[in-house]
């Protein structure tokens, strides 16, 4: 529908107590909401390794899983070895939850047939000695690893299996990570675009339920941007700590799932350049109608410190407003992420939105997953195994900045100043990416001091 056609239906149900006008609810924007088999944004994630559960819940018993709509057993043999496996054994189709885990697999109980991790069929205890059946056929499998207290899994085609991803964030010495997994009634993508919106922190966050600290009541001036290459999205949020002193959010997401969160902590003021941040997460579908995000919790000395890292585990987190109430009255009391991204319904559609100027981020975010999904942006897709052994180093922009630069006394030219401000800090992190690690870092501290220095 163009543009015109749109705002004369939705003048023709304007006004008070047009309720009955607007009963009727369009199908939501499937190509980006489903994630099963055979889907646009399934194939697509499917090209990723993918956290699938935690490391803990994996111990003398299988445990059943649901991923991108697929039904898994994700188990630890006795030998140490990590498989995830289709739910389904490939013999009489009963599920492998109720298998044996054994030193060198997991045995069905049904038949007794035993699977490797990687599905082959190691014994057939029913069948004959010279029965040639075990080497034709295979059990589903997934290739998984074990990091840092998540497991993962890569589910797309195997000739084009990425290396593990490597993050600048995890080359950092002396951090310690603590994983955690949130479960939400909800779509993926609802929970994933809430990350491009930063101004629901000083209203669901701060002025509804005080989650965050004071210093998020400001408003920030907000710009967001594709990266370079188009594989994910990052805003720059500028907020007056007082007339001398402003604080810089950048926050980035890596498409599809991958989202990166700074501190939300008091501002650090003995360390006030490129605060990194303490949280990565994965926004996983389960299926369509529910989501786990994993987590891993980075802690440390300096710009790492602070928080109770211990917390963080299943269904918990420590982040106030990020997990279900234990009850409706408190849901109602004092809501947070979970209910306010549940509460766009199960499945949120994008036609009935009326989009504001804070939801810029969010639209772009969409206009982002429909380039990649219709084939537009290579570089938003992993790099095989086959062309090269190790993945490239993903720069993380991510972090708080405290920058000493007057307040203009004009709102209109401070509102400039800040976009001006902004404007530097992309292009410095962005053109940053070319140093090692540790000189990128150096490198974007200068920078900042300079732009202290110069827009002060």
């Amino acid at each position: 529908m163009s543009l015109a056609p749109k705002l004369e239906k939705m003048k023709a149900i304007a006004g008070p107590y047009r309720g009955y006008d607007q009963r009727e609810a369009p199908e939501p924007d499937w190509d980006l909401a489903r994630t099963g088999p055979n889907t646009k944004m399934g194939e697509y994630m499917r090209r990723f390794w993918q956290p699938v559960c935690l490391s803990s819940q994996l111990a003398d018993l299988p445990h059943l899983i649901r991923v991108l709509g697929e039904d898994l057993v994700a188990f630890r043999d006795r030998s140490g070895r990590v498989g995830v496996v289709h739910r389904h054994c490939c013999h009489r189709g009963t599920t492998l939850e109720y298998g044996r885990i054994e030193e060198n697999g997991i045995r069905c109980c049904y038949h007794g047939w035993l699977f490797d991790v990687d599905g082959t069929v190691l014994e057939t205890p029913g069948e004959p000695p010279q029965s040639r059946l075990k080497q034709t056929v295979f059990q589903g499998a997934y290739p998984a690893v074990e990091y840092h207290g998540l497991v993962l899994a890569y589910m797309g085609p195997p000739e084009l299996k990425p290396p593990f991803p490597e993050y600048d964030l995890f080359k950092i010495p002396g951090l310690s990570l603590y994983p955690s997994a949130v479960t939400h009634e909800n779509n993926w993508l609802q929970t994933f675009e809430n990350n491009m919106d930063p101004f629901h922190g000083q209203f669901l966050h701060t002025r509804f339920t005080p989650h965050f600290g004071d210093h998020y009541f400001v408003l920030p001036v907000v710009e967001w941007k594709l990266t370079a290459d188009g594989s994910g999205i990052f805003y720059c949020a500028l907020r007056r700590v007082d007339d001398d002193l402003l604080w810089v959010r950048l926050f980035h997401c890596i498409f599809p799932n991958f989202a990166f969160v700074g501190s939300l902590y008091d501002l650090n003021m003995q360390e006030p350049y490129f605060q990194r941040c303490f949280y990565v997460r994965a926004v996983v579908p389960n299926d369509d109608e529910r989501t786990t995000i994993y987590s891993w919790r980075l802690h440390g000395e300096g710009e790492f410190a602070g928080g109770e890292p211990e917390r963080n585990g299943w269904n918990s987190i420590d982040i106030d407003g990020q997990v279900e109430q234990p009850d409706y009255e408190l849901k109602q009391r004092a809501p947070g992420d979970w209910e306010a991204q549940g509460g766009q319904r199960t499945i949120a559609v994008h036609a009935l939105e009326r989009l504001g100027t804070t939801d810029a981020g969010v639209a772009m975010l969409r206009r982002g997953l429909r380039s990649i999904l219709a084939g537009k942006v290579p570089a938003a897709f992993p790099v095989s195994e086959t062309n090269t052994h190790e993945a490239p180093l993903k720069n993380i922009y991510s972090s708080n900045t405290v920058l000493r630069i007057r307040r203009r006394s004009d709102p209109d030219a401070e509102r400039a100043h800040l976009l001006a401000v902004g404007r530097e800090i992309y292009g410095l992190v962005e053109r940053a990416d070319s140093f090692s690690p540790q000189d990128r870092r150096d490198e974007i501290i200068a920078g900042m001091q300079d732009i202290e220095k110069r827009l002060a």
